[in-house]
């Protein structure tokens, strides 16, 4: 199913990845702020800005309280910064949350086992390490390396599951849901194959709520026992890689 679309795979360029891989800089470059009317607001009179997603409103958003345009910033300076937040089972923090997309780091490892299947598009980019991207496709799972520097498109509708060991960042970029779309959280049976359980949601919150849906799976017993051979999907550990698929 997934080989239909076109998978993206190709090396980044090697200036660009020893770029994102300098060496921290020493000094920050000054912000380059216009200095027109709309800059010259005082911080502490000027209308609180209102944020993009009101799912996420403690996100960045690119623009600062007082309505003007966030900085750049370095972004593997900006993942050291937050590497504490970087924690299983999924290890995610929004980098931005817009209006129409939002945009993901992920620090390995991560401890997860469940399927994600929404219909709209998700692109990958490894930054750091090599990690899998498994996809049930025909009935099966297909491992997917996906190695330093890489990329990986995930097209609509196809079950995937990103598997990150220690040492690794990548990022994520999706569409916002608009109201109503529904998700999915699939669990198989890592014995037979069976469906297990199909968590359909509306979620707001990415972060916040695929990990506590996975949480409140594992821990009820009602739910994680595979009908087809009594096996029980339970918490993973921290992932490695197989030495088979390397």
């Amino acid at each position: 199913m997934l080989r239909r679309y076109a998978k993206i795979g190709a090396r980044v360029e090697r200036p660009l990845v020893a770029t994102l891989k300098g060496a921290a800089r020493s000094e920050m470059r000054p912000p380059c702020r216009p200095t027109g009317d709309r800059f010259m607001t005082d911080p502490a009179t000027a209308p609180e800005h209102t944020p993009s997603n009101p799912d996420t409103p403690d996100e960045p958003d690119g623009f600062e309280r007082d309505g003007s345009v966030s900085d750049a910033l370095h972004l593997l300076e900006w993942a050291a910064r937050h590497k504490d937040d970087f924690q299983p089972p999924v290890g995610n923090k929004y980098l931005y949350s817009g209006r129409d997309f939002f945009a993901m780091v992920i620090g390995g490892p991560n401890a997860r086992n469940d399927f994600h299947r929404v219909d709209s598009e998700e692109f990958f980019i490894q930054l750091q390490g090599d990690i899998v991207v498994k996809t049930w496709e025909d009935g099966r799972i297909i491992d997917h390396l996906v190695r330093e520097g890489e990329t990986f498109f995930i097209p609509p509708n196809v079950p995937h599951a990103p598997c990150r060991p220690a040492g690794t960042l990548g990022l994520v970029v999706e569409r916002r849901r608009p109201a109503g779309e529904i998700e999915h959280q699939i669990f198989y049976c890592e014995k037979c194959g069976h469906l297990v359980h199909d968590q359909a949601f509306d979620c707001k919150d990415i972060v916040v709520h695929f990990r506590d849906a996975m949480e409140a799976f594992w821990a009820d017993d009602s739910r994680n026992q595979c009908r087809q051979c009594g096996a029980r999907v339970t918490k993973p550990g921290p992932y490695v890689i197989p030495d088979e698929i390397r």
